[in-house]
């Protein structure tokens, strides 16, 4: 198995609220890349390291995916082990979330309800010898966007979303979600979010040299620290 993990590739072409993104599987490391010049996150399947490179600003940075796991988890004990955490409903369900769940077989369709986030998500079939390792990133990415984005925690909803995938061993083609920060009350609109991703198994030339430009950086960015980074990143966007 782990022979045929390794040998494993795949793209996936994403779209989210009109940013474009691809990432990539190969050699048993995941690289997702933020249209040509954007950011670019590598995660290390064995060594459980992401390293994040910004080539516009010819930098890196590296943050243990295990310690990372630790910190949001820690932070999810204390919210729901404090006693007013219930007073932020939203917040409280994000980091524990329980949904409803029906599958039309038909139309290839998961329908997930709360009384705070709806997802309705067309999936295919995914039992690739790849796939274990592809919801395991889901997974890690996770807990990666909560520590670059704190504030963000109904991101951990995807966690239950990614769970019910894996059991269904299917692969989410198109998202959409609906978000209800104060509940389903009244006639209160959601804030809707969707996205589209495509599944392609192998790699082509151009990708693989996008892969080896990243390589490239790697070898040649001086790293920084995770502080450093996130600063002079924010820097950037401010201007």
């Amino acid at each position: 198995m782990s022979l045929t993990l390794s040998a494993a590739e795949f793209r996936i072409d994403n779209d989210v609220q009109g940013i474009k993104s691809t990432a990539f599987l190969l050699e048993g490391k995941f690289y997702s890349m933020i249209g040509d010049k954007g950011e670019i996150v590598e995660f290390d399947t064995e060594k459980k390291m992401f390293t994040l490179i910004d080539p516009d600003l010819r930098i890196q940075t590296q943050i243990d995916a295990e310690e990372t796991r630790k910190k949001i988890e820690q932070l999810r004990e204390q919210v729901l082990n404090n006693p007013n955490a219930k007073t932020d409903s939203f917040r409280y369900f994000a980091f524990k979330p329980k949904f409803t769940s029906e599958f039309e077989p038909v139309s290839g369709t998961l329908a997930l309800q709360s009384n705070w986030i709806d997802y309705e998500i067309k999936a295919i079939p995914f039992t690739d010898a790849s796939a274990a390792m592809y919801y395991d990133f889901c997974d890690w990415v996770c807990y990666l966007n909560l520590r670059l984005n704190p504030r963000s925690s109904q991101m951990l909803t995807r966690l239950e979303v990614n769970r019910l995938l894996r059991i269904g061993q299917k692969f989410a083609v198109n998202v959409s979600e609906s978000i209800y920060t104060n509940g389903k009350q009244g006639l209160v609109k959601p804030d809707r979010a969707s996205s589209s991703h495509d599944l392609i198994r192998r790699l082509g030339d151009t990708d693989r040299k996008r892969i080896e430009q990243v390589q490239e950086y790697k070898r040649t960015f001086p790293q920084v620290s995770f502080e450093e980074y996130q600063k002079r990143f924010a820097e950037k966007l401010a201007k």
